[in-house]
């Protein structure tokens, strides 16, 4: 089973789901946008709490599952903090070093990467690509890199999946930028190419990119900076707030800079009236 984080929806699994003969293994994968020295504590709070929903499922089990922490991180510095949980403990003469958890987690850092070593199946280097776009201040070689892969997987058929990468990255790109590179390709892959622009235009067209799919991310992310800075304001600390949403101040600045973002780069839904010439 694959989580890019812990789901409440485990909780729909049956114990017949798990045959005693058959063996499960679980992939926690999660994105990471900025370096966070506590993700290593995160990890096992998500991997607990998915042990803890599995007695749930088959509460006879005399076994845990075992689980496969990995971080996919795409920032603009690279990761400098230990995949080790260990090494969150200070050391302690005379301590038995048993006694500390031992639990790591694999990290995949594409902080340094460049477009041409990605690697995968079609979609996944899509994928890839598109989330290195959105995080890097030099996005065109990154999306000319990723413009023929779209084209070749429109190819095959239109579909959720196509949607759904045009819409992330007109949400996380400039649109001229975007038609700027659509038309690079039109030019060195004239069928493929069209089809691609043709796509593009007919999402613009419906509306998917006249500020919807902008303002439905803005709005989430500005329901979350609320939440934090109510919560900052009544108080809390930032551990408890760690401990229940994830976000770190460090993060959480991170969210806030998109939003700052996002709000700078979506027109108004009102613009100004024109003013009349007076005579």
């Amino acid at each position: 089973m694959l989580y890019s984080s812990y789901q409440p929806a485990a909780r729909s699994h049956h114990a017949s789901d798990y045959p005693a003969s058959s063996r499960h293994l679980y992939l926690l994968f999660e994105h990471q946008s900025t370096p966070d020295p506590w993700m290593r504590l995160r990890l096992l709070n998500y991997m607990c709490r998915i042990w803890d929903e599995s007695f749930k499922a088959a509460p006879q089990q005399t076994q845990l599952r075992p689980i496969i922490p990995m971080v996919f991180y795409q920032g603009r510095r690279a990761w400098s903090y230990s995949t080790n949980l260990a090494d969150l403990f200070p050391e302690v003469p005379g301590w038995d070093a048993t006694l500390t958890p031992h639990v790591r987690h694999y990290l995949i850092d594409q902080s340094g990467m460049p477009p041409s070593a990605v690697k995968g199946g079609l979609k996944g280097q899509i994928t890839q690509l598109l989330l290195m776009a959105a995080m890097r201040a030099q996005a065109q070689a990154v999306l000319a890199a990723a413009m023929p892969l779209l084209a070749e997987l429109l190819a095959s058929g239109r579909g959720e999946t196509h949607q759904t990468f045009f819409l992330y990255l007109f949400a996380t790109q400039e649109r001229a930028v975007v038609m700027e590179l659509l038309e690079t390709v039109v030019q060195q892959h004239t069928q493929l190419g069209g089809e691609l622009m043709t796509y593009a235009e007919e999402l613009i067209e419906e509306g998917l990119q006249k500020g919807e799919i902008k303002g439905e991310i803005r709005g989430e992310l500005k329901g979350k900076v609320e939440l934090i800075e109510q919560l900052l304001a009544a108080g809390t600390t930032w551990q408890v707030i760690t401990q229940a949403t994830g976000l770190t101040p460090t993060t959480f600045a991170e969210l806030k800079a998109e939003l700052e973002r996002l709000m700078a780069t979506t027109p108004s839904a009102h613009p100004a009236p024109d003013v009349a010439e007076q005579g």
